[in-house]
């Protein structure tokens, strides 16, 4: 909400009118405001600051698993253009030759299958943090927009009042209220979040280095049980 029609909204509520207020009165219905305005952009800036340390781990982590990936994907590929040249020239039996080519066929689908699996679980321990950033952020804003609506309800009852000064008091309390309990209850709860990021993000390249390489090493070890088998088959 823009601080003039705010200011106008709030002055409808206290009873005045602009052409008796617009001086000294509007000055402090501004400085109110901007108290509350204050707390607003540090709450927003946490947000802000949240979001952009998760992004920024992200992309480093995203960089990391794609490089893994593909180290992977090319060990499959140069496994596959040896066991290639190995059929074409080999002097095994026929039969043999089938009998290999089918099973070489299935554990290339198998490793498929278990890198697929792979970048699948490393896709979804990312989605986990960061919709616990998200949920966090989403959560909190309430906090933030909470304070305009203190100013609101502090006009409201100004006429109530027994003197201007009382007004600035108690929405000031009220907002370093939010601002105090935004500090030490809801900011370290994002701030957990957006650690979880990081230790996700220290985490996970060895893992996924992990379960991609297994699936390399069987195809690996079938290789080499491939080409013993056909030195016997002839």
């Amino acid at each position: 909400m823009q601080k003039a029609l705010l200011v106008c909204l709030l002055l409808a509520f206290a009873g005045q009118s602009l052409a008796q207020s617009e001086d000294e009165f509007l000055e402090y219905l501004l400085n109110i405001q901007n108290k509350a305005e204050t707390v607003h952009q540090l709450m927003e800036g946490s947000f802000d600051r949240a979001r952009f340390a998760m992004s920024e781990q992200l992309l480093e982590l995203n960089r990391w698993l794609v490089g893994i990936m593909n180290n992977a994907l090319e060990e499959v590929e140069k496994l596959q253009t040896d066991m290639g040249a190995l059929l074409n020239t080999s002097t095994a039996l026929p039969a043999c030759l089938t009998v290999v080519q089918n099973n070489w066929e299935l554990e290339i689908t198998k490793v498929g299958s278990t890198l697929q699996s792979c970048a699948a679980q490393a896709t979804l321990d990312i989605i986990r943090v960061t919709a616990d950033v998200h949920g966090a952020i989403e959560a909190a804003q309430p906090r933030s927009t909470e304070l305009q609506n203190i100013v609101v309800r502090g006009f409201i009852n100004w006429n109530a009042l027994d003197n201007t000064e009382q007004l600035s008091a108690i929405v000031g309390a009220q907002i370093q209220e939010k601002y105090e309990n935004f500090r030490g209850v809801t900011l370290p709860g994002i701030d957990r979040t957006v650690q979880n990021v990081y230790s996700l993000s220290a985490e996970l390249p060895a893992r996924i280095r992990r379960c991609a390489g297994l699936g390399v090493e069987r195809l690996n070890n079938y290789a080499r049980v491939v080409a013993e088998t056909l030195s016997f088959c002839h």
